[in-house]
């Protein structure tokens, strides 16, 4: 059961709280824990840097009809056109083609890893692959990085693109954790159809392959070059090393570089076959590298290449078992399997299967046995393409290799024959109670229909159904697919801010009463964040989609803002890459009516900055001038008086070494006392970064800004002028020297009035700074308030060819969450 994020109770003030009733005091703590201006990152860069080369803003209104197989065969004809154009100019200069934004060789030459590793490197960001299927073989020779990186040609003696066709018998898993994604590739391949689809265009002389992918409802391109990571390095990666006839480097190239099992990642058993390592090369390209491909779902996957709808299935909630026998057997091939493994506790293994780990559905027949009775039974392959060494991987019990459930007859039967190749069969019952979830996607065709409307909404810490609601229009009585679905995080890791969310929506017809939904629905499991899907059968009418979202918030991880600022300098490279995906990806959820909106909204909130950070900068030059006069007013009076003072001075610069100037410009010590502040630079450059003798100066060593200490006392009173042998002078000259404090307003300065922190007894003249690092250290460490902004896109598959959606928002902001009976939850 999802129970709602527990907010941190705020630091109490006493003295505040006495003349407060406890109604006031839980208003004031709501008041401040949620934002007031909900928002979100839409974009890392400026708009001006790519506006060509976003998608275009959806309009407002009903979305148009568009044929599934329609919007496929526009992304198939760009592979094709990009390929042939890579084709022409590689043999104009005589060059293969090497791909520009992803060059594993280049990457891996200049150890930056950008085409390996993700964004965010050993910060223990947690992710969705923490419970979802993402186990690879202990046999993999699991190293950190791989060790060569080189050409198809190069590594294979006889290379071809595929031998007798696709076959779900190729595939072996490789370093990566991508068991989920293969297992869904093994699905696929028993449609060579489905196969074609994916791997539109290729010239492997001049090594250019070019795939279409499924994303956030529309199909995209890549197109990579042939250079695949190997497990070994180069035989003099270490230094020259005397071989006369160049007989032990060939050797060497023979046993540990030449062929499949020489490959990092996923391989095909065949020896000289090509697709699968080049498939997986480019699904790791559109995602940003390949440890992004680390952990998920096989729906999800076979979602993103055939385009599909995935339903997830828990089997031990299965209502009519014979209904999902006939999906499973799939005479009219409209559905594709596969199946996932939990565990729920230390367990690693149930029947010889791996735990955590996915595995492809291959088939599923019901036949007679020697007496006459019919048998369910199901073909099942694990993408590890063997047992490890431990004996893990396939079924060890009924109908497992070697049981004696299989007679002669049924060897003949079946066609079936024994081998550590990773398939097996199981009975339907056994499969249904040992495997937790099925994922049963359905393929669409020229028959279907699809239209889909997105847009980004305001969920509140209070869970209910939005107003914000998706019309549907249906003219023709058939079967309808609904799918609710949030942008896919896979794509931008790293920049998914702290928020994750969880889905759900109610059908009804339009203007129904309460109650009289068609259908409730959410997540199978508590994992299943990406979307979620209804199938129905309706008749002509108007259908109302209402969202529910569910919000949760890890303070732990990074926030977008943060990480931008972080990563610009650290690694530009990266963030641009993984940006680029972020904007293309959260342009959906803006329209073009609101843009204009937004961008100016933007551009006054940036003038705004600008003039009260002016203001705020004269104020504190005033208020400077102000302390400096009343400093040197106060040595006149010493000595003129020579009467008993406390002396105050500028601490040494060198307390500052080794600690960052924060967001409010000022220097705190480790137990958050402020003890220093930003005397020159950009705020915003010298955010964050390390301080040495006064100098603020980033990663490359650039001084980006200078800081200075604060006053504080000498020490005991002295009678006269100070001896300057006693006196710790700061580096600024004397006439520059200020009166600091962490408060804009210090002693002197309020309302042009000497300031009640300024004491006097008799001639002695006692200065006690006002300090309110209290109050800044509470706040800065305080989380920011609830800010959860999602941007969530309706999908509706009809064959219905005038199907329309139109999204529908509250004119009321106030009007967000009501139940299904309209009252709040």
């Amino acid at each position: 059961m999802w129970t709602p994020e527990i907010p941190p109770a705020p630091n109490p003030n006493p003295k505040n709280d006495l003349n407060k009733s406890p109604q006031e005091l839980v208003s004031e703590f709501w008041d401040k824990f949620i934002a007031k201006n909900p928002g979100k990152v839409t974009t890392i860069f400026p708009h001006s840097l790519y506006a060509n080369i976003l998608p275009p803003l959806q309009e407002k209104g009903a979305s148009s009809a568009r044929n599934a197989a329609e919007s496929y065969e526009a992304a198939a004809k760009q592979c094709r056109e990009q390929v042939w154009r890579i084709v022409r100019e590689c043999r104009r200069t005589n060059e293969k083609f090497a791909d520009p934004d992803f060059d594993i060789e280049s990457d891996k030459n200049l150890c930056l890893w950008n085409c390996l590793r993700g964004l965010l490197r050993g910060d223990g960001e947690g992710s969705e692959q923490d419970s979802s299927s993402g186990s690879s073989s202990d046999d993999d020779e699991n190293v950190d990085v791989p060790g060569s990186v080189h050409r198809i040609d190069w590594i294979f003696e006889r290379p071809q693109f595929t031998i007798d066709g696709y076959s779900n018998t190729d595939i072996k898993q490789g370093a990566n954790g991508d068991c989920w994604w293969l297992a869904a590739v093994a699905t696929i391949c028993n449609r060579q159809d489905l196969m074609e689809k994916i791997c539109i265009a290729r010239d492997a002389e001049c090594g250019v392959y070019g795939f279409v992918f499924y994303r956030d409802g529309e199909w995209v391109t890549t197109v990579v070059d042939d250079n695949l990571y190997l497990n070994h390095e180069d035989f003099d990666y270490y230094g020259d090393r005397y071989d006369s006839t160049g007989k032990r480097a060939r050797k060497y190239k023979k046993l540990y570089q030449t062929g499949s099992e020489a490959l990092y990642f996923a391989k095909c058993s065949d020896p000289n076959e090509t697709w699968l390592p080049l498939l997986e090369k480019a699904y790791a390209k559109v995602h940003g590298d390949y440890e992004s491909l680390s952990g998920g779902w096989s729906g999800e996957a076979v979602e993103d290449m055939t385009g599909g709808v995935t339903t997830t299935i828990a089997t031990n909630r299965v209502l009519n078992k014979n209904k999902l026998w006939k999906e499973l057997v799939n005479s009219e091939k409209n559905f594709v399997f596969a199946a996932s493994t939990l565990g729920t506790g230390w367990d690693w293994t149930r029947g010889g299967l791996a735990l955590g780990h996915a595995y492809s559905i291959l088939r599923a027949t019901e036949e007679v046995d020697e007496e006459g009775n019919k048998v369910r039974l199901v073909l099942i392959r694990n993408p590890w393409g063997e047992r490890d060494r431990r004996g893990i991987g396939e079924w060890n019990g009924p109908w497992s290799d070697g049981s004696r459930e299989w007679t002669p007859y049924w060897l003949q039967k079946l066609q079936h024959r024994f081998g550590d190749d990773g398939i097996f069969w199981m009975a339907y019952e056994d499969m249904l109670s040992t495997f937790v979830f099925l994922h049963r996607t359905r393929i669409f065709d020229e028959k279907w229909t699809v239209v889909q409307r997105w847009t980004s909404v305001s969920v509140p810490w209070v869970t209910g159904y939005l107003q914000t609601k998706f019309l549907v229009e249906i003219k023709k009585a058939g079967p309808v697919i609904f799918v609710l679905s949030q942008l896919d995080k896979r794509y931008f890791r790293g920049l998914e801010g702290q928020y994750e969310f969880s889905l759900h929506f109610l059908l009804q017809e339009e203007n129904a009463k309460p109650g009289e939904h068609i259908g409730l629905v959410r997540p199978a499991h508590s994992r299943e964040y990406r979307s979620i899907s209804a199938e129905v059968e309706l008749e002509p009418g108007k259908y109302e989609v209402l969202p529910k979202i569910l919000a949760t918030r890890d303070s732990k991880k990074k926030m977008v803002e943060h990480v931008v600022k972080d990563l610009a300098e650290e690694n530009p490279q990266k963030l641009k890459q993984v940006g680029m995906n972020y904007d293309l990806a959260n342009a959906k959820g803006v329209s073009s009516e609101e843009y204009p909106k937004k961008v100016s909204s933007d551009a006054e909130e940036n003038k705004k900055d600008t003039c009260s950070q002016d203001k705020d900068k004269n104020k504190r030059d005033q208020i400077e001038d102000k302390a400096v006069k009343d400093q040197k007013e106060n040595d006149t009076k010493k000595q003129n008086n020579g009467k008993s003072v406390l002396e105050m001075e500028f601490a040494p610069l060198e307390i500052l070494d080794g600690f960052r100037v924060n967001k409010k410009g000022q220097v705190l010590n480790e137990d958050g006392e402020p003890i220093g502040e930003l005397k020159e630079g950009d705020l915003m450059s010298c955010t964050g970064k390390k301080i040495t003798r006064g100098e603020v100066r980033d990663t490359d060593g650039r001084i980006v800004g200078q800081a200075r200490t604060l006053l504080r006392p000498v020490g005991k009173p002295v009678d006269n002028a100070p001896n300057e042998s006693t006196v710790v002078k700061n580096d600024e000259p004397e006439d520059e020297k200020k009166y600091e404090a962490t408060d804009e307003k210090l002693p002197g300065a309020k309302d042009g009035k000497e300031d009640d922190t300024i004491k006097k007894d008799g001639d002695e003249e006692v200065c006690h700074p006002k300090n309110e690092s209290q109050s800044s250290e509470t706040d800065d460490n305080a989380p920011p308030p609830w800010n959860a902004i999602c941007v969530i896109g309706m999908r509706v598959y009809a064959k219905d060819s005038e199907v329309a959606i139109e999204l529908v928002k509250p004119k009321d902001p106030k009007d967000a969450i009501l139940d299904v009976e309209g009252a709040p939850m």
